[in-house]
Order: structure tokens, then sequence, then C-alpha cells
């Protein structure tokens, strides 16, 4: 019989599930939580999302671990995509990461700072039996919540007035003359520059995203405990020069027309899906053809981020073809779900050539953009590839994910993607 409420917890927030998990059932309400209800030699994915799907409500132990884990932001994905009702009971108030807070912005809120005290656990209780009978959540958001739009509110307002008391303390014009609008000088803010519009690159059709310029930490994400030791150290990059990148994987259609006009081998399969069996030069050479290049290592990863500091830049299974829902092959490019900044596939599908000679460490005074970066050559040394592919499991394609690959290679599983610095 499938359980009514599902408690997602970290693994150092236990104490704190149990004993959710106990006042809940002592109330009549059936409990999933793991590992209790996980089967000897069950898949343990599988049966997390499992279940999830059968619960009808979402308990959220919400902590500064919980909001680091990447399996818990899956887990609170699933229940958001399947409509269910989450509650988050939360025992810190750190700022969530924007991918998390967008699940929970519109939930009920159960402030517990000071634990799984007797009157919390009867609030949560209460809680949930209301969204087992349907009825309306009260959002009962966190204090700061409340200060942080009371004061969102009162700025605006006191930008106003001091606007006006500028205006009536200065001097007046000649009556001749219209005062002039102190109120917009004192509260004008300047327009944000525009997001270039995707452009299609007559050469091959393929559609290009503006990736802005800035600064992130690449390699071993935060509370990544699946990183490997050539994923660090995490170290901040700072891209001066935005750029154009791909906004999927080059296609087979897009290599046919390439390969027509270059006298290259002409693919076959489907035109939407991406093309593989392409060396590390083979991908260098077609994105000079094509008016670009292959991206570095890091803008790879600043792009495929966009903008997250998590290990995924999403719900897994809604961003990515993996091993666990690919079905033994690539797929058409576009068809999951993009990243903040438009790119499509840069997890799972194909993995992706990119610029860089393959070290196992990164070297933090080597240089991530320009002319400087070094290339992998010389006879014996290894390209780099990222972003995992249709066979990786979840931990080799996560974002920081590196694969070292030898330059010629050429198989099913390697595709790229190019970038462009058209002004």
């Amino acid at each position: 019989m499938a359980q009514q409420v599902f408690i997602s917890y970290a693994s150092a927030d236990k104490a704190v599930a149990d004993h959710v998990c106990t006042a809940l059932e002592a109330a009549g309400v059936s409990c999933w939580i793991a590992p209790r209800n996980i089967e000897p030699g069950t898949d343990y994915p599988a049966a997390i999302v499992e279940g999830v799907n059968a619960a009808r409500v979402l308990v959220l132990i919400l902590s500064g671990q919980a909001a680091a884990s990447p399996h818990i932001l899956t887990e609170v994905g699933h229940a958001f995509n399947g409509r269910k009702r989450i509650i988050p009971f939360r025992l810190s108030s750190e700022v969530l990461p924007a991918d998390l807070e967008y699940f929970l912005s519109m939930t009920q809120w159960l402030d517990a700072s000071d634990g799984a005290t007797e009157q919390n656990l009867k609030r949560l209780t209460e809680a949930t039996l209301d969204a087992l009978a349907d009825k309306p959540a009260l959002r009962e958001s966190p204090a700061r919540r409340r200060r942080a739009k009371w004061l969102a509110a009162l700025i605006p307002a006191l930008a106003v007035a001091a606007a006006a008391l500028v205006y009536w303390k200065s001097p007046k014009p000649p009556a001749t003359s219209p005062p002039p609008p102190a109120s917009a000088a004192v509260i004008a803010v300047p327009a944000a520059p525009s997001q270039p519009k995707p452009w299609a690159n007559p050469a091959d059709g393929q559609t290009y995203v503006w990736i802005a310029p800035g600064t992130f930490t690449m390699g071993c994400s935060a509370g990544d405990s699946e990183c490997k030791d050539n994923e660090k150290p995490a170290h901040p990059v700072a891209i001066h020069q935005g750029f154009w990148l791909g906004q999927t994987e080059v296609t087979i259609a897009a290599y046919r027309k390439f390969a027509a006009q270059h006298g290259r081998k002409s693919p076959a399969g489907d035109g939407a899906l991406p093309v593989t069996e392409v060396t590390w030069a083979g991908a260098k050479e077609y994105c000079a053809a094509v008016g670009g290049r292959l991206p570095t290592e890091a803008e790879w990863e600043y792009a495929a981020r966009g903008g997250s500091s998590q290990q995924y830049y999403g719900v897994l299974g809604e961003i990515g073809w993996y091993a666990a829902n690919s079905e033994g092959a690539s797929h058409a490019v576009g068809k999951k779900q993009p990243n903040a900044f438009g790119l499509y596939d840069m997890l799972g599908n194909v993995a992706e050539w990119v610029l860089d000679r393959y070290y196992n460490k990164y070297d933090l005074d080597a240089p991530a953009t320009g002319s400087g970066i070094d290339l992998p050559l010389a006879g014996n040394a290894i390209a780099t590839a990222r972003g995992g592919f249709w066979d990786s499991d979840a931990a080799s394609v996560r974002v920081s994910h590196r694969w070292a690959r030898e330059k010629d290679d050429a198989d099913g599983s390697l595709g790229f993607r190019c970038a462009s610095d058209r002004t």
C-alpha cells in the first residue's frame, strides 16, 4: 500500500526525520522514509523516485545540508513536477540556492529553527493532515521573508519621499520655465543592456545563444560527495569576454552540410540526433569551417552551469539523457529542459569535446580562455570531453565531471558544440 507522505532529508538530519516520521505515524499518517522503506536488493534511486511518485505529500526536512544536496533537489523536483504538496520543515534560515527556491517559492513553510519540538511537530502534523484533506495551504513564511517584503515595499516609497524633499528644498527656476522632473533624477534606474537574441548560423543552420561574461567557481561543486581528484581544486574563474555557444550539440543534419561542402563522409541517421564519431581534430575543423571554434573547458563549464553552483543545473531526469532514462541510445537534441542560459543537453545525450588538453588536476595559473589554452597536440597528449553521455551513470553527468579521451577517439558517445566570437 502506498504511503501518504514521503519524508525527504539529508543524512545529517536523520534524527529529526525519524522524529517527524514517528509523530506523523502516531497521527495515523503513513510515511515513506529511507532506508526503512527500501527493500533489500532494490535499486536505490529507482526506489526513491517510486516513493515520491506514490506519495501525496512531500515533507522536506530543510537544513543547510539539505539545501546543498543534489539528491534533495532531485526529490523535491520530482514532487514539484508531480504536483505534490510540499511542506518544508525549516530548521535553519540560510538563503536557499536559486534552483531549490524555485521549487519551494509557492509552498507552505513551517519555521522549526528550534528543532523538532513537540509544538513544531504538532504544527507539522496539522499542516500535513490539512494537505492530505486538500485544504488550502496557509503560507507561513519565515520572518526574514516578511521583513524582506516589507523592506521591498518601503524602499521605493522612501525614494519617492526623498525625491520630493529634494525638489521642495531646492531653489525654484523662474516661473516662465517648467520645473525639472527632480524625482526622476533621484529614482531612475538605468536600463540593463538587452540580451542579444539567438541567431542561426547560415553555414550549418545551428542556433547560437549569447553567453555574457561573468565569474564562477570551476570544479567540484560545494557539498558534492561524488567529486574525483581531477575535479579539484575548485577555483574562481573569470570569463572576461562574452561569446556565442551552440544552443544544442551539432546535429547530423548540420554536419551533413559541412560534409557535402568539404568532401567528408556524410553520417547516416536521423538528422535531429547529435553527430558522433568525430575526433577532437575533426570537431575543431568543423567549428572553424562554420566560423567558430571549440569552447574552452572553462567556457563550457561556465555555460553549462547557467549560474547554478550545484552539481546539476536542474532535476537530472528532466534535463539530460543518461543511463537511467536513455534506453541505451542518444536522442534528438533539445527534447529536455534547457538551463538558465537556454542551452540544451549540456549534461548527458553525448559527451562534448572541449578545446583544452587534459590534465589530472587543475593548474590554477593556466589561462581559462584566449590564445594561451594548452591544446592536446603532442603525440602523447590527451584531450578533454565534458558532460557525460547517454550511457553514463548519474555521477558521470555532473557538471564538474571531466573525461580524459584520446584525441583520435571517435565513437557513439562523443559529440560537440561550437562557440563563436562574432560581434
